[in-house]
């Protein structure tokens, strides 16, 4: 066999075209060509002479160039990759195959969910566009259209299962006690005003009047791990949905001591009577500070019974309050002042106040306006400024309030659980934003109750990669874990007969990824047949 040899002399690199033989047992080489110094050719005429070489040994010299290789497609792996380990991980994936067992399904229950899933986490669109983009991701089976629509019927009927899944795997997940959990509740409207037992109209928190809704509440722990979440019909009012969710803890997993954190929303008799009946349940809630009888109203809106303390942010970072107690009906109440908060107070009303002025000039535009803008009738068409509701809100600029029965812990610690409250609205936000939970395009209660329940799984999924990755220092947003799994792509290539897979260039954030989740590093080049070794 002849090849090209380059001896290194003192002198220079030779070029030598050698051919290989044996010789008694022994392999020797014999020079058939000297070539010269390497130093005596350009890089150009080193290429012709290869060229020409290739091609008298019978070689297509377009093949060099790569002319015949075509691109026959482009996928995505990251996303299978990536969440097919968390869904086994949460054990909802061995869940589904027991329910397609159980119920002799026809079709892969996990693989019509997890193409949903995908989808939903990567840019979400209606079940038929989830059929139509199915070829776009590597590891997901051919699935039918009815199939997806199914799977949301199961999911409907085992969604307590999942949860309990969920719930159980998020506890052990990272060894963490559930000791503070975080509750609130929003509304999921329809563009219709058809109603069924579970599309109602009632008091949207979206601002949207005449459109059926439902209430959807959740409860999450201090890190955004979801524990539950319920379905309401869209009338129901939100402060009853808090017993659920109260009895859910106390009974369903069988939670001893926590102290639950909500808004005002949940602030009433029947809802701290409750919580009071359940020894070692605590609360942190809201408290209606307008409501309160004037004895404690004055007693909390009057600086001089503050005083100054510190509370440390999720930056390390102390920041300086001013706060005070008082003890009313068996709670005490920690009242808060900030200077930064009246000072928005403040401005609010004034651009109300400014607004109200020129709704004047229009009387007509006023019916269902004028208590927004500090305006009151006076006459039969005619409206002024209500002066005294203006003094009146003045009175609480910068003064807010919670209520708890926790005899025990600092009053900065309670505050500091309350301030953590915002991270549910998070919470809500990526359902509604990030996972685009609505629109739905689901008609019946059985389908919406499935969609839901797809979007919890999303929004666990997300939370675990966020947390985990957290968990080894590496920041990093809903947006740039979606962005870094955008870019997990491989092309697939077919060049005559041989068929391969181009990686896509990797990055920092995918490194990180692929290091914290022990995910497999796809080569920059394999053969297409062992691809799949690597999902």
């Amino acid at each position: 066999m002849a090849y090209l040899r380059i001896e290194n002399k003192k002198s220079g690199s030779y070029l030598r075209i050698v051919k290989s033989y044996r010789k008694k047992g022994k392999v020797l080489q014999k020079t058939m060509f000297n070539l010269g110094k390497k130093e005596d050719y350009s890089p150009e005429q080193l290429k012709r002479i290869g060229e020409k070489l290739y091609e008298l040994g019978g070689g297509n010299i377009y093949h060099l160039f790569g002319k015949n290789i075509q691109e026959v497609g482009r996928y995505n792996y990251g996303y299978f990759q990536f969440y097919s380990r968390a869904l086994g991980h949460y054990g909802i994936k061995q869940l589904l195959d027991k329910v397609s067992k159980k119920n002799n399904l026809s079709f892969d229950l996990s693989n019509s969910v997890m193409l949903m899933l995908l989808e939903r986490l990567h840019e979400p669109s209606s079940k038929r566009r989830n059929y139509f983009n199915q070829e776009e991701y590597l590891g997901i089976d051919n699935v039918e259209l009815h199939h997806l629509y199914r799977s949301l019927d199961y999911l409907a009927d085992n969604q307590s299962l999942i949860q309990d899944a969920i719930y159980h795997t998020g506890r052990n997940l990272f060894n963490q006690s559930l000791d503070v959990v975080f509750y609130d509740v929003t509304t999921f409207y329809f563009d219709t005003e058809r109603k069924s037992e579970l599309l109602q109209h009632g008091f949207g928190k979206d601002g949207k009047i005449g459109k059926s809704q439902i209430v959807f509440s959740l409860l999450i722990d201090k890190n955004k791990q979801p524990i539950s979440y319920e379905i309401y019909e869209g009338s129901f009012y939100e402060g009853y949905t808090f017993q659920d969710a109260v009895n859910k803890l106390k009974h369903k997993y069988n939670i001893d001591k926590v102290i639950v954190v909500a808004d005002k929303g949940m602030m009433n008799k029947s809802n701290l009577s409750q919580l009071s009946e359940y020894d070692g349940f605590e609360f942190v809630i809201g408290e209606r500070l307008r409501n309160l009888p004037e004895h404690i109203i004055g007693y909390l809106t009057d600086r001089k019974n503050y005083r100054n303390a510190g509370i440390i942010s999720e930056n390390n970072e102390e920041i300086n309050i001013e706060f005070t107690t008082i003890e009313y009906q068996g709670r005490k109440i920690i009242g808060t002042y900030s200077a930064k908060r009246a000072e928005k107070d403040r401005f609010d009303r004034a651009e109300r106040i400014e607004k109200g002025k020129k709704l004047l000039k229009s009387p007509s535009q006023l019916t269902k306006k004028a208590s927004r803008y500090y305006l009151e009738k006076a006459k039969q068409d005619e409206y002024k400024l209500n002066e005294q509701r203006i003094a009146l809100d003045a009175r609480f600029d910068g003064f807010t309030a919670i209520a708890t029965n926790n005899k025990d812990q600092p009053e900065t610690l309670l505050l500091d659980h309350y301030k953590h409250l915002y991270q549910i609205e998070h919470s809500f936000r990526s359902f509604k934003s990030h996972l685009e939970t609505r629109p739905m395009f689901h008609w019946t209660d059985k389908r919406i109750e499935g969609h839901i329940c797809l979007c919890y799984i999303a929004y666990t999924l997300n939370i675990y990669a966020i947390n985990k990755l957290k968990e080894n220092e590496i920041k990093m947003s809903e947006n740039d874990l979606r962005r870094a799994l955008d870019k997990m792509q491989v092309s697939h290539v077919k060049q005559d007969d041989d068929e391969y897979y181009m990686r896509s260039k990797s990055s920092k954030n995918i490194e990180n990824i692929i290091e914290t989740f022990k995910l497999k590093k796809i080569p920059d080049i394999l053969p297409k047949s062992q691809l799949f070794n690597y999902l």
